[in-house]
């Protein structure tokens, strides 16, 4: 356990009524009420930290979760970071927050499990189908998608949850923070995991920091896992992870890309209900988790650590500005193209995203020589 974790325990249990069962963190909201988050695992896993006097950006856990490293295993509807549980284990490996992912077994888990865990004296937060959101329209009435939030507080009596909902897209594309009640019996219809931080977590240093990222990028460009603190090579997490696509082995990173776009190829002999909605799904992962998170998050990495990074990171800020503009005009055009059903666009399309994936991998390459300088 790291130093001060008892102290930090005796703090958090008095800000904690615990009662018939329930318990309720009046300093919810107020730690919560902090500016939307552009993705809600690492928006999650900010402002949970910030409990603990552990202030991280969005970036900085994007870079620790390795999250830049797509995967693809031969769906098109399926591209972007790795599983929840697998982005916590790197962002642990690499040195960060030690988070610990319980699965929700229909039958077995219970309000109990999650009460027991509220109760342990760290942040506690939920994968659910988002569908089993019921405070938000959003969630109820678009296509059921996964979505992590913040359980900060129970009562099981009134049957009712108090969570902080730090990225609610809405209907117009807009980011927004919801601090509130949701209903308890809905919540658990669609939990998928529910995961807690195991000890107090500790800051981590520039050099420690840009030693993580200078690794991850290193998986990116080379499309493997390596072996480094515990994290398991390709073969071990195709073996026993089950991610692989029957017959196909899974891309992670830069080689992951390319076998995206090559596949869109398939699009063009697609019925037009079938090429509509590949669109709209391809448009759905290059905006969450992979081409426009990976820039922006880049760009906010760069201007957060410009000063032990040194002066050469201003050109990799303009490079994902740049880039996260150009995959922005591209992603629309993609997600018209299936609207319109312009399949004859597939060729142009592809050829705009493959010239992109290339000067990607030159910012990540131009990131990383920064980063393995900054960290020795």
């Amino acid at each position: 356990m790291h130093k001060g974790a008892e102290k930090t325990r005796s703090m958090l249990e008095s800000d904690l009524e615990t009662r018939h069962n329930s318990v309720v963190d009046y300093n919810a909201e107020e730690v919560a009420n902090a500016l939307p988050g552009k993705h809600c695992v690492y928006s999650s896993l900010r402002t949970s930290l910030r409990r603990y006097g552990v202030n991280m950006a969005e970036s900085e856990l994007f870079m620790l979760c390795g999250s830049m490293c797509a995967e693809y295993g031969g769906d098109l509807k399926r591209f972007g970071p790795e599983k929840y549980p697998e982005q916590l284990q790197e962002m642990a490996a690499s040195g960060g927050p030690v988070i610990r992912v319980e699965p929700w077994v229909t039958g077995v888990s219970d309000e109990t499990d999650l009460l027991r865990v509220l109760t342990s004296g760290y942040g506690t937060m939920l994968h659910t189908s988002s569908t089993a959101l019921t405070y938000h329209d959003v969630y109820v009435k678009n296509y059921p998608r996964g979505h992590v939030i913040e359980l900060c507080g129970l009562d099981l009596q009134e049957r009712t949850a108090q969570v902080n909902d730090s990225f609610l897209l809405d209907s117009s594309g807009h980011a927004m923070t919801y601090v509130g009640s949701a209903r308890l019996d809905d919540l658990m219809q669609g939990i998928i995991e529910y995961a807690w931080l195991v000890e107090q977590p500790a800051p981590l240093s520039p050099s420690e920091m840009h030693a993580a990222c200078a690794h991850h990028i290193r998986q990116y460009v080379t499309g493997h896992e390596a072996i480094w603190r515990g994290v398991p090579t390709s073969n071990e997490s195709v073996s026993q992870k089950g991610k692989a696509v029957t017959g196909k082995q899974v891309k992670r990173g830069d080689e992951g890309y390319r076998a995206f776009v090559g596949d869109f190829r398939l699009l063009a002999d697609m019925e037009d209900q079938d090429f509509r909605t590949y669109c709209h799904e391809i448009y759905y992962n290059l905006r969450l988790g992979s081409a426009l998170h990976l820039t922006d998050y880049t760009a906010d990495y760069c201007l957060l650590h410009q000063a032990t990074l040194g002066p050469q990171t201003q050109h990799v800020i303009e490079l994902a500005q740049g880039l996260y503009a150009d995959w922005h005009k591209l992603n629309l055009h993609i997600y018209k193209t299936g609207l319109q059903l312009r399949k004859h666009r597939m060729p142009e399309i592809t050829e705009r995203a493959l010239h992109l994936i290339e000067r990607q991998r030159h910012m990540l390459e131009e990131l990383m020589i920064l980063a393995e300088q900054a960290a020795e």
